[in-house]
């Protein structure tokens, strides 16, 4: 796939605590991943070496995670990873209001790009894909964009509010588009993921900024259906949109179910991130761990239950966590209770403190707190 591109806007979505210091692309998952480290590694996977990822704002934590994107064979002398903050000087009135404003802050990226096709990743979800087949089909089908869909029947409405659905014919053409309906009328709900010719992509680009326009779906594919080949490809696997502090908690418990990590881990579609090198978790004489991710250097001498624990977390003698996210460096000493919470970085917790929160309202802790 050297005719094909990628460009990964980094979401902007607002997640307090978590995302005060980091883009949601950057946000932890499974311990010692990142959100990015997904689409990264399929775009990789899929042959594809010339790789944006537009960044808006709080980039600092990204940058330091994918660097110059050797773990994804992306350190190359042409075209490989690309970071890329827009140019405000050709961003309309300086002032980024959505999507097409981040692509126009680096057109001069996409125009000295030789590639034909492009997949613009503009959302934060998780998924593991093979952009191979995604191509093909986009190809046979002649379609000018191609819209990744997954087939979410059966969820409540609530949920399906959360994203953009698509009504498909029986060709998958997209025949309406609802941006975030309160009332749903379909459960084909887009992943944010965009097939279509880098020239097309100009030209929307050009258009939408010459009149004012901002959104990507809404000014760009709702008001050009009529006149465009825009189809669906139905992925089939595990995916969601990680939008919220319920579903990034929801979204990390899920590598604890065994079928969906064995999905999203797939030894034929790898998942690749930065390695660190650190000493294996250490497990004292009164440590117990149950159903739960321990990542390197972390010193365990407590209860360890459905948790999922970044590098160097260390839990005292006495302690007992339970269906938790403790990210990187954070310290629970003696005889703490913990239950649903999401600790960001460098958290510290004193002895005999009892912190609960709910599966569906997860208590969450800024970085560096000490309590």
């Amino acid at each position: 796939m050297r005719d094909t591109m990628g460009i990964i806007l980094t979401s902007d979505n607002k997640i307090p605590p978590i995302t005060d210091i980091r883009a949601v692309s950057a946000l932890p998952l499974a311990g010692r991943f990142r959100l990015v480290d997904f689409i990264l590694s399929n775009m990789a996977n899929a042959g594809i070496t010339n790789i944006g990822i537009v960044t808006e704002s709080n980039y600092s934590s990204l940058m330091d995670h994918v660097k110059s994107g050797k773990p994804w064979d992306l350190d190359r002398k042409n075209g490989g990873l690309n970071l890329l903050p827009p140019n405000m000087d050709k961003v309309s009135y300086g002032v980024i209001k959505g999507d097409i404003d981040m692509l126009a802050g680096v057109t001069d990226f996409i125009q000295r790009s030789h590639q034909t096709y492009v997949i613009l990743s503009t959302g934060s979800s998780l998924y593991n894909i093979d952009f191979k087949k995604v191509i093909e089909t986009h190809r046979s089908r002649q379609a000018d964009v191609t819209i990744i869909y997954k087939d979410m029947t059966g969820i409540e409405e609530s949920e399906l509010s959360r994203y953009t659905l698509l009504e498909l014919d029986v060709d998958k053409r997209v025949t309406d588009i609802e941006v975030l309906p309160y009332y749903p009328k379909t459960a084909n709900a887009s992943m944010d993921l965009f097939v279509m010719e880098k020239a097309l992509l100009q030209s929307i680009i050009d258009e939408c900024s010459a009149r004012g326009d901002h959104d990507f779906i809404k000014d760009a594919l709702v008001k050009k259906m009529i006149g465009m080949r825009i189809f669906g490809y139905e992925y089939t696997g595990y995916t969601d949109k990680i939008d919220s502090l319920k579903a990034y908690y929801k979204n990390n418990m899920i590598f604890l179910n065994e079928d969906i990590r064995n999905e999203l881990f797939n030894v034929d579609n790898p998942i690749y991130t930065k390695s660190k090198d650190q000493s294996p978790a250490r497990y004292g004489e009164n440590a117990s761990i149950e159903n739960s991710f321990v990542s390197d250097g972390c010193i365990i001498d407590g209860t360890v239950e459905n948790c999922i624990l970044s590098r160097g977390v260390k839990i005292a003698k006495g302690s007992v966590v339970k269906n938790s996210i403790i990210m990187q460096d954070s310290v629970i000493d003696e005889d703490v209770a913990l239950n649903h919470v999401v600790f960001d970085k460098e958290v510290h917790i004193t002895k005999g403190r009892r912190l609960l929160g709910q599966e569906s309202y997860p208590l969450a802790i800024a970085k560096g707190t000490v309590i």
